[in-house]
């Protein structure tokens, strides 16, 4: 089972960064661990989404990249 991916976003109250999973982020409803202030889903919302299509992006292209054919990508060394 993967390992679920760890962002840092900062804190709109305290300016701290809180580095937890991405599911922590998308709670309803949670506390900064370094000042305690409420926050909510929404105010990570519009930053969240574009990480996890950034990730997506880049899961696409290791997918999708072709395998290559030496050590460097290079057919004339590594023979």
């Amino acid at each position: 089972m993967p390992l679920e991916p760890r962002i840092s976003l900062a804190c709109p109250y305290c300016d701290e960064l809180i580095y937890e999973t991405l599911s922590w982020f998308k709670q309803p409803y949670f506390n900064c661990p370094a000042c305690d202030n409420g926050l909510a889903a929404g105010q990570f919302t519009s930053v969240i989404r574009e990480l996890e299509h950034a990730m997506d992006a880049r899961v696409e292209e290791i997918i999708n990249d072709a395998p290559h054919t030496s050590c460097c990508g290079k057919k004339s060394c590594c023979h």
